[in-house]
């Protein structure tokens, strides 16, 4: 069965939602099959990708089932965040040494000490756990009530993490605070994603929209991971951080004036009409 995280020509919608769901979940139990590195960072994105389907077919699946499989997945991924945050500091102390020739050398002492302090013999238990967490929720996506096909399945969902997105990009450009940029990430993830799914619609113009999406993305994570370093308790780099969080926050809004240009509802009309020769009911 493909694994594929987008919707196929022709392809049920129903189908379609179930097939990406159980292939990013089995993609996140092989990832974790060894517990390293490399596989918890896989599996993480898994679980946020998990979580953006579901908000695409929230008004399909209903509040319940899309509250029980979103927490599921949410509870997954925090077994794996302590992990996962020691990692992400040591990855940003190496780009701000080598981006600035900084001494990062006392910070990235106490972060390595810090992520033997978390991790200790916990990787593979916490791998284990979520692998138990992911093969029950497995068994659960044939159940989900997915009916309608064709776009309308899937638009009050897109609409919903456009205007979303929207909003954020706003709050963030008033208040670029560290929470604001935060939740702003949080629903570009969702659309970019969502444009992943959708990218045989038309794809030149999809694929665009991911991949501008995602650069947003990166910037908005790369922000992010500086202002955790600094809580951390790097205030030695405070000055070169401030300087790249700076850099990265002027990239992002640039690209958000382009991503979010429409109103919401023009935005899916849009999408809408180029579906329609692809995601037609299989019944017309």
């Amino acid at each position: 069965m493909s694994r594929a995280f987008r919707l196929k020509q022709g392809e049920p919608i129903p189908e379609g939602v179930r097939r990406i769901a159980r292939g990013r979940i089995d993609h996140a139990i092989d990832a974790l099959a060894d517990a390293s590195e490399e596989g918890v960072h896989d599996a993480r994105k898994d679980m946020k990708k998990l979580r953006a389907l579901l908000r695409l077919v929230r008004g399909e699946v209903g509040e319940k089932v899309f509250r029980r499989e979103a927490d599921t997945f949410r509870d997954a991924a925090r077994e794996l965040s302590g992990l996962r945050d020691a990692d992400v500091m040591l990855a940003t102390l190496a780009d701000l040494e080598k981006r600035y020739d900084a001494e990062v050398g006392p910070v990235r002492q106490a972060v390595e000490a810090h992520r033997l302090r978390t991790t200790g013999g916990g990787r593979r238990q916490a791998a284990q756990t979520t692998i138990a967490i992911l093969t029950e929720a497995r068994g659960r996506v044939d159940e989900w009530p997915l009916e309608r096909d064709g776009f309308e399945a899937l638009a009050d969902g897109l609409e919903r993490t456009y205007r979303r997105g929207r909003r954020d990009w706003r709050a963030a450009l008033g208040e670029p605070s560290t929470e604001n940029l935060h939740e702003w990430r949080k629903r570009v993830k969702d659309f970019w994603y969502h444009c992943s799914i959708l990218e045989e619609t038309w794809k030149p113009v999809m694929t665009a929209l991911a991949d501008e999406a995602h650069e947003l993305s990166d910037r908005l994570g790369d922000d992010h991971d500086l202002a955790v370093l600094l809580d951390f308790g790097a205030e030695s780099l405070e000055p070169l951080i401030a300087e790249r969080r700076a850099e990265l926050q002027e990239e992002a809004f640039a690209y958000g004036g382009r991503l979010y240009a429409d109103k919401p509802k023009a935005f899916v009309r849009r999408i809408e009409h180029w579906s329609r020769p692809v995601l037609l009911p299989s019944s017309s």
